[in-house]
């Protein structure tokens, strides 16, 4: 039986549009130093970055830029990465945004089943969408949030699995994974003995042990979870 679920972060709990994102620290980046990186460019280094970042080995936003401005050999003053870091906060209400009546799927998911967030998600940055994009803390419907940059250890390692279900107390077959992401998610989830449900936002012809197209059909499939 069914006892808790675990979900993914980014384009399961929190809608993320990447493409969106670059033209806009490009133009940022652009106006604050006089320089003109090129798109793909940009999104290389960036990841780069991202991936230290996501694992807590990037401590804040300041050294994030800073290590990205020095990977691409351009000599930032402090004062330039500190506008840089505060208008890339500020941009992210343009390509992030909550999932249809968020609030209230989990409000009543709550009564069924214990919740918990495991993600490898960048941290601060998920903790500053929450509470200054959509006006409250991100563990107000949670149970338990375990991540990468806390516990050094990405979701596809499974270390963040172990650390959840240690800390709530319960075994993998009694849990149902959440996820948009097939292999990344799904299969990831599966192999770990996990019960799984795709969130198949893209409508591909794969399934996990339920199936669903946006976040709020959870609460037609309440029973059904319990039993899978």
């Amino acid at each position: 039986m069914v006892k808790a679920l675990f979900f993914d972060l980014t384009d399961t709990l929190q809608n993320f549009d990447w493409d969106k994102q670059w033209p806009l620290l490009q133009d940022i980046i652009k106006k604050e130093i006089s320089y003109e990186i090129q798109p793909g460019q940009l999104k290389k280094y960036y990841q780069q970055t991202y991936e230290l970042y996501r694992l807590g080995k990037i401590k804040n936003d300041f050294d994030f830029f800073d290590l990205l401005f020095k990977q691409m050999a351009l000599n930032i003053t402090k004062e330039k990465i500190e506008k840089i870091l505060l208008q890339h906060l500020e941009i992210r209400k343009q390509f992030t945004w909550l999932p249809d009546n968020y609030n209230e799927t989990l409000i009543e998911l709550r009564k069924h089943f214990k919740l918990a967030i495991v993600s490898s998600g960048v941290w601060p940055w998920g903790d500053y969408d929450y509470e200054k994009i959509f006006g409250f803390k991100m563990k107000k419907h949670f149970d338990l949030i375990v991540n990468s940059y806390d516990e050094g250890y990405l979701k596809d390692s499974g270390k963040l699995f172990d650390i959840a279900l240690e800390k709530m107390k319960l075994k993998a077959n009694e849990v149902a994974f959440v996820g948009d992401n097939y292999e990344k998610d799904i299969l990831l989830a599966k192999q770990y003995g996990m019960k799984t449900i795709f969130l198949n936002k893209k409508k591909e012809s794969l399934g996990g042990d339920i199936t669903i197209e946006k976040l709020s059909d959870l609460l037609s499939v309440i029973k059904k979870i319990e039993t899978i």
